[in-house]
């Protein structure tokens, strides 16, 4: 009699796994038929795997193994932002874009497995985020803040920033661990995953979501803007100064030109991130405003939005350090030298 009762819940237990993984990939096939959002959001998330992770690993090699001309604060933010973007590359588009669509049953199968892409999604693109704002007011003090600007644009207090900006991140996203149940439970070990409906309705997890979505860009929003405004505002100021003391105004003075580029470089980074990020901060104001948080499939205009807004995040994550590397001119010339490098060695073991 335990035979058999063992050997009924192993059947049960197999039934629960191939009814999970049939009925996910009947869920998967006709989104995938019907959705054309999700047609280009394929398009979409393979290009950029496919032409973002080779960018920003270039740009990571040249700023860690040439002298590109930065200071030593500076190419640690660039180095740990191109890193957190490679990240975001691996973890937000290659598995959970790419891979985990396609191959559900084997991502799903175990809980911990969701539990922890769940984590990494949240925190890669939090990461890349947080990393942009340090940058940001690191460039603020180097420029407005002279006196400050000896003690806090030091490497050490680069990897200090660096360092706790990654430990932060990760570490408040940990919750995410419990918004997912087992599917089934059998022998101990969780299988399937499944959404934990006390986020919908406990008040501690709607008071987490509106703290993870004002971190996360209702903050950087206004740090990145302001910063760049007093920045801007500090270059339009001295730059008038120095042009009083030119008869031929900024044409004869190579530093005006260089600060008029720095401020232009200022204010397409804070728009590139404002537009890029708008779209989330509304759908997050409407779905709250209006009670909306599910959708029937993905041809819901709810739900075209909710993907643009995705996809222009990731982005913004993935794009950003190559903007601000590709604006120096001597980034540009050790990058052309580290590919003629590279070339000659192709060239020399081919032949």
């Amino acid at each position: 009699m335990a035979r058999s009762g063992e050997a009924k819940i192993q059947t049960e237990a197999r039934q629960g796994k191939a009814g999970f993984q049939a009925g996910r990939g009947r869920a998967q096939r006709t989104t995938m038929e019907q959705a054309p959002i999700l047609a280009i959001g394929n398009v979409f998330y393979y290009a950029l795997a496919i032409l973002g992770i080779p960018a920003n690993v270039v740009t990571l090699l040249t700023l860690q193994l040439r002298d590109c001309g930065l200071s030593n604060s500076t190419n640690i933010y660039l180095v740990s932002m191109a890193a957190a973007d490679i990240i975001v590359l691996i973890f937000y588009v290659g598995m959970n874009r790419i891979l985990v669509p396609r191959f559900s049953q084997y991502f799903h199968l175990f809980t911990m497995v969701c539990r922890f892409e769940l984590i990494m999604i949240a925190a890669v693109v939090d990461c890349s985020v947080w990393l942009t704002v340090s940058f940001t007011f690191d460039r603020f003090v180097a420029v407005c803040c002279q006196g400050f600007k000896r003690r806090y644009c030091t490497a050490k207090t680069a990897t200090l920033m660096v360092s706790t900006v990654y430990l932060l991140t990760y570490a408040r996203n940990l919750p995410y661990y419990f918004t997912v149940l087992p599917y089934i439970v059998y022998k101990g070990q969780q299988i399937g995953c499944k959404t934990n409906p006390a986020v919908y309705s406990v008040p501690g997890w709607r008071a987490f979501y509106w703290l993870h979505t004002v971190l996360t860009p209702f903050v950087p929003f206004a740090t990145i803007i302001l910063f760049n405004l007093l920045t801007i505002w500090h270059i339009v100021v001295a730059s008038r100064v120095r042009q009083s003391f030119h008869s031929d105004g900024a044409s004869g003075d190579a530093e005006l030109r260089n600060r008029r580029r720095a401020m232009v470089l200022l204010f397409a980074a804070s728009a590139s991130f404002i537009s890029l990020w708008v779209s989330t901060v509304g759908l997050f104001l409407f779905s709250r405003i209006t009670n909306t948080y599910f959708y029937r499939n993905f041809n819901d205009p709810f739900a075209v939005v909710n993907e643009i807004s995705r996809m222009l995040r990731v982005l913004n994550c993935c794009s950003s350090t190559c903007m601000y590397a590709l604006t120096q001119s001597k980034f540009r010339e050790e990058l052309k030298s580290l590919g003629k490098s590279y070339k000659n060695l192709i060239w020399k073991v081919l032949q």
